[in-house]
């Protein structure tokens, strides 16, 4: 939009204000469009592809009955998830150490959710994975 033809012809005092009243329009445009941008693209949240080892791993529930002190061998055992299921891992979280890994991962699967432990899980990482959510246990 080019108001310099018309605005020329206009007296500085009213000039003026059409050349901020353009300048506040075309900040306000750039701004929505930016804002549109930010906001409607895909939600960021930690979601990092793995895969179960070469070992079925049981899948644990820490909060029920009760919320457990930390993921471990000895909360609630939901199922076996087989050697070699893809799985997404949503959060981490420490815990009982297995074979030395303290890390437990909270993952989704076609089968459910729940806690495994990192040992048991091929994720590329020896324990904690850059950029995946610390579980808000």
């Amino acid at each position: 939009m080019n108001l310099t033809p018309a605005v020329s012809r206009l007296s500085p005092r009213t000039g003026g204000r059409l050349r901020r009243a353009a300048t506040a329009a075309t900040l306000a445009a750039g701004t929505a469009a930016a804002l549109l941008t930010v906001t409607t693209g895909p939600a960021q949240a930690s979601w990092y592809s793995a895969s179960i080892g070469n070992t079925a791993v049981t899948l644990r529930d820490c909060y029920h009955p009760s919320k457990a002190a930390q993921p471990s061998q000895s909360c609630t055992a939901i199922k076996t998830v087989p050697a070699g299921t893809p799985v997404h891992i949503i959060c981490q979280h420490s815990g009982q150490s297995i074979y030395g890994d303290p890390v437990w991962n909270y993952i989704s699967y076609s089968g459910g959710e729940g806690y495994v432990a990192d040992y048991y899980t091929y994720t590329g990482y020896a324990n904690w994975i850059p950029g995946v959510d610390v579980c808000n246990y």
